[in-house]
């Protein structure tokens, strides 16, 4: 009996003891916990919360800021940090992937809230990837702008093309997305982790973070100042791109004032290499197939897509068309895609053909790129673009211009079914409403009833 006393005595003092040590040392835990947490949120080598630089940049979009030098931002980093740390509430209901050819549709044109995730040079790799990070973060779209530029099915020059986009991204797509085998593995992050308890680390973090608040300066780790600024006031100015908070961007006036002479030695310069298009001889089975997987995968999400076809200045059309040899793929795109689209019950606007779309040559920055006044004439916004519905312009073009060859075939080329609308006809129909038109149509019908 005594024995039994005796150990129970030596388990209650033993546990009385590991309970005091315990509680002590939840005194100290919040020490640990707020190393761990401040690592994390300061993350001066970007481990966790992105490279600084592109960090701060999606931070000022996510703000609603206009943000300076576009053109030094990292745009697929960028746009990984966006999706990482877009709040629910901010989710657009309207995404628009492509390249630069898709970046100066603003949510102006588009209506509602909108994100334009579209990247200089982007080929059909990027173009995924883009669309992968907002469905992995559960941050899903209601409408899809697909722009489609020739070259995502041109086989030759995908490596190239792709060549900046995240292949680990890519093969974590194509195995957890679409289902297809891929050389993906999962990453070891247990190294990475390791550092928000390295108490190295958190000296780091707080020397920059102190250094910050003292100076108010914005810099890397290296201590490099960070290029990006909020920009307020005019934009008409600036000798440097921006980045509106929507996407899009707002070019310099330099480049938007270049002279027609200007212009047309650009589309010339453009025209001799038709980036991305050469040994173009036929679209490639392998990114046919993974676009057409992509687009059911999208459509099976219960997201409603829209394809949009950007245009090339009709130089380049001529110059394409005078000259074929290694191009012949480019010819097949848009028709093919017309056709596709019809069969999934895509609405597809635009062209690659400036005269298709009765787009003029004032209306171009160079040969690849369209001004936004292009795209508003094409596209109707997206409520009337699920719809399938048509701009004022485009219908009053068709009447005036279209016919079978010209709508329903598309191919790329110079053709005498393929107008380029001269400039009095131009001013007189873009600026023509939907109200009007339906009005002459009513008087038209009247006239023909009596």
């Amino acid at each position: 009996m005594n024995k039994l006393k005796h150990a129970l005595r030596f388990c209650l003092v033993r546990f009385l003891t590991l309970l005091e040590i315990a509680l002590k040392a939840c005194l100290f835990l919040p020490i640990p916990l707020f190393m761990v947490w401040f690592s994390y949120k300061v993350d001066i080598s970007g481990l966790f919360q992105g490279e600084l630089a592109p960090r701060e940049v999606a931070n000022m979009l996510l703000a609603g800021d206009t943000v300076s030098n576009y053109e030094q931002m990292d745009e697929r980093q960028i746009l990984e940090l966006y999706v990482q740390n877009l709040p629910e509430a901010q989710v657009p209901d309207t995404v628009a992937l492509g390249s630069s050819r898709v970046m100066q549709l603003s949510g102006a044109i588009v209506g509602g809230s909108y994100y334009n995730a579209g990247m200089s040079g982007a080929g059909a790799m990027d173009v995924m990837n883009a669309w992968y990070l907002f469905e992995r973060a559960g941050k899903l779209p209601k409408n899809l702008i697909l722009c489609v530029d020739p070259w995502m099915f041109n086989g030759v020059s995908a490596s190239d093309l792709n060549k900046k986009a995240d292949p680990e991204l890519f093969a974590e797509f194509l195995e957890k997305a679409l289902g297809l085998a891929s050389d993906y593995e999962e990453p070891d992050q247990l190294e990475i982790w390791k550092a928000l308890v390295d108490p190295a680390y958190f000296q780091g973090n707080v020397k920059y973070y102190l250094k910050q608040r003292q100076t108010g300066q914005h810099e890397t780790e290296d201590g490099e100042t960070i290029p990006f600024k909020a920009m307020t006031g005019s934009l008409e100015s600036l000798d440097f791109s921006v980045k509106f908070s929507d996407g899009s961007i707002y070019y310099p006036m330099t480049f938007r004032n270049w002279a027609y002479e200007e212009v047309m030695a650009e589309a010339l310069a453009q025209a001799g290499t038709i980036s991305a298009m050469h040994g173009f001889d036929t679209m490639d089975p392998y990114w046919t197939d993974l676009f057409d997987r992509f687009v059911r995968h999208v459509q099976a999400k219960g997201v409603n897509v829209v394809f949009l076809l950007t245009p090339y200045h009709p130089f380049i059309c001529l110059h394409v068309y005078n000259n074929p040899q290694g191009l012949t793929g480019f010819f097949e795109v848009e028709p093919w895609l017309r056709e596709y689209a019809a069969g999934r019950g895509i609405p597809l606007y635009g062209s690659y053909h400036a005269g298709r779309a009765g787009v003029l040559e004032p209306l171009f920055f160079d040969g690849i790129h369209c001004r936004p006044q292009a795209l508003e004439l094409m596209f109707p916004g997206i409520q009337a673009a699920v719809k399938g519905e048509r701009t004022a312009y485009e219908t009053l073009y068709l009447q005036e211009y279209g016919d079978v060859a010209n709508t329903k075939n598309a191919l790329i080329g110079y053709d005498p079914d393929c107008v380029v609308p001269n400039e009095e006809w131009y001013k007189y129909a873009s600026t023509v409403t939907w109200a009007q038109l339906n009005a002459r149509a009513a008087g038209s019908a009247d006239a023909a009833g009596a």
